[in-house]
C-alpha cells in the first residue's frame, strides 16, 4: 500500500537538448502526496494516503536513461480516514510499520513514451522485500518552460501485488493488487 514512491517519475518530460543536462531535483516539501486504494471484487473497499513522502531526483532531460529517481515513504504517516483501519493498516499482518518503518523506490530504467509521460521501472520495498515495479508518470506542465528553481506538478500511478510483499495474506476482504496514485510538484 505505500508505494508512491514512483511519484518523482513524471518529472521526465521533453525539454530541448540546450535546456540543461541532469540536474538535482527534490519532492517539494509538503508537495506529494501517495494514495492507495484497495478493491475487493472491482468495489473499492479501503483506500488512505501517506502523509511523509520524500524524494530526489537527478534528472537528465535529453536522456532520460540517464535519470535516478529515489523516493522514501514513511509507513506510519498513513491515513484512511478511520483510526481501527489505520491501526489495522499499520499493523503486524499488513504494514508492520514497528518493524519496517520505511518503504522505498529507487529506479533502474527511466524511458520516455511520449512529449510529457515516462515509464519508470525500478525496485518497490516494502516489509523488507524489494521487487520490480513500474510507474506511470506524466508532467502536468510543460518542462520545456520550466525556469530555473521552478516547479513541476505531476502525477503517476503504479500497482503491486500484496501477496508478493508479504502484506496481509490472509486477508480476504480486498484483492490482491492495490492500486497506487502519486500526485507531486518536485523543484530545482
Amino acid at each position: 500500500m505505500m508505494m508512491r514512491v514512483l511519484l518523482v517519475a513524471a518529472l521526465l518530460g521533453p525539454l530541448p537538448a540546450s535546456a540543461f543536462a541532469q540536474e538535482n531535483w527534490s519532492l517539494s516539501k509538503g508537495g506529494g502526496e501517495v494514495a492507495f486504494v484497495a478493491r475487493h471484487f472491482g468495489i473499492q473497499t479501503a483506500s488512505g494516503r501517506f502523509g511523509t513522502v520524500d524524494g530526489t531526483l537527478a534528472l537528465d532531460f535529453d536522456r532520460p536513461e540517464h535519470s535516478r529517481i529515489r523516493m522514501t515513504i514513511q509507513t506510519g504517516s498513513l491515513r484512511t480516514g478511520a483510526d481501527l483501519v489505520d491501526g489495522f493498516i499499520k499493523g503486524q499482518t499488513m504494514l508492520d510499520v514497528a518493524h519496517y518503518p520505511v518503504a522505498s523506490f529507487v529506479s533502474q530504467q527511466v524511458v520516455r513514451t511520449g512529449e510529457r509521460s515516462l515509464s519508470i521501472t525500478g525496485q518497490l520495498t516494502i516489509r523488507g522485500a524489494s521487487l520490480p515495479v513500474t510507474v506511470t508518470a506524466v508532467a502536468e506542465s510543460d518542462p520545456a518552460g520550466l525556469r530555473a528553481g521552478g516547479n513541476l506538478p505531476f502525477h503517476a500511478n503504479a500497482s503491486f501485488s500484496r501477496a508478493a510483499f508479504g502484506i496481509g495474506r490472509e486477508v480476504n476482504i480486498v484483492d490482491d493488487q492495490v492500486e497506487i496514485d502519486i500526485k507531486g510538484v518536485v523543484s530545482r
